[in-house]
């Protein structure tokens, strides 16, 4: 009866410790919503602008103790990007906690800050142009992500906040929109970066070593720049006319009208070249 009751127990532990596994959210979300991170991140400003600072300083400032209120209310500034953390016990303000402590930026800072969260990033991009669906059923869709199911309810009600705070309820509390900003650039006008390279190598560019950035030039013309050393390179005086002297014939077989244009071979300082060659 003994084995019986020891391998009882265990599988009473293994099962208590299931429980908790199941109980234990595996998405970071605040308990807190994002107007308790804005006052975290002025009281931070207010003590040690944008230097790091201690967690006994701003306990201090916000006139809390080393508790776990205090504990909270800081964490809920960590997880909107608010906060960064430096060493053990010491924080500062990132760039998004910096620009939502001003007047002027404060509330793209706010819709970038709603973004940090990755419970409010995976519903927004989930829901993105359509409707939310009704609390109880959030609540479930939280669970999926990774939310306890014990504490779906705190979760529900701080997003609810939070997006009403960052404002993404503008059109209707049953649908989150991003804000959009005058002068926000839109993604014609910024495109992403490889974006940009493709369309640099359509128009001919970034394939030079002279630093060059292409462009609708002329084969020959473009051969002639192609030639031209990098800036911190060295560049001879008797290479630096040869290359004028090309220029020269170049201009004269490109914009000479008339059946007196010719094409000329050139003596540069490496040798003969045709200027045929550049076009290779």
């Amino acid at each position: 009866m003994s084995g019986e009751t020891v391998q009882f127990e265990k599988a009473a532990e293994e099962a208590k410790a299931e429980s908790e596994k199941r109980q234990m959210s595996t998405i970071a979300f605040p308990y807190l919503d994002l107007d308790t991170a804005v006052e975290v991140a002025h009281a931070m400003y207010k003590t040690r602008g944008h230097s790091a600072m201690e967690a006994h300083e701003l306990a201090a400032t916000m006139d809390q103790t080393l508790s776990g209120a205090f504990r909270l209310k800081t964490g809920t500034a960590r997880i909107f990007g608010l906060t960064e953390k430096e060493g053990r016990d010491t924080t500062r303000l990132s760039d998004i906690g910096l620009r939502i402590i001003e007047a002027d930026t404060e509330k793209e800072a706010r819709a970038e800050a709603f973004l940090e969260v990755p419970l409010y990033a995976a519903i927004y991009e989930n829901y993105k142009g359509q409707r939310l669906p009704p609390p109880k059923a959030l609540e479930r869709e939280m669970e999926r992500l990774g939310v306890s199911n014990k504490q779906t309810d705190k979760a529900r009600q701080a997003f609810e906040r939070s997006a009403r705070q960052a404002g993404f309820f503008a059109k209707g509390e049953d649908r989150l929109v991003k804000p959009h900003f005058e002068g926000q650039p839109t993604e014609r006008e910024n495109p992403p970066k490889e974006e940009r390279k493709i369309e640099e190598k359509k128009r001919g560019g970034g394939g030079s070593g002279s630093g060059s950035s292409g462009g609708d030039y002329h084969p020959l013309i473009q051969g002639m720049i192609d030639r031209l050393p990098k800036v911190d390179q060295p560049w001879p005086e008797t290479d630096r006319k040869a290359w004028l002297t090309m220029a020269e014939a170049i201009f004269a077989v490109i914009y000479t009208k008339g059946d007196d244009a010719k094409q000329p071979t050139v003596n540069t300082a490496g040798g003969t070249d045709d200027i045929s060659d550049l076009t290779g």
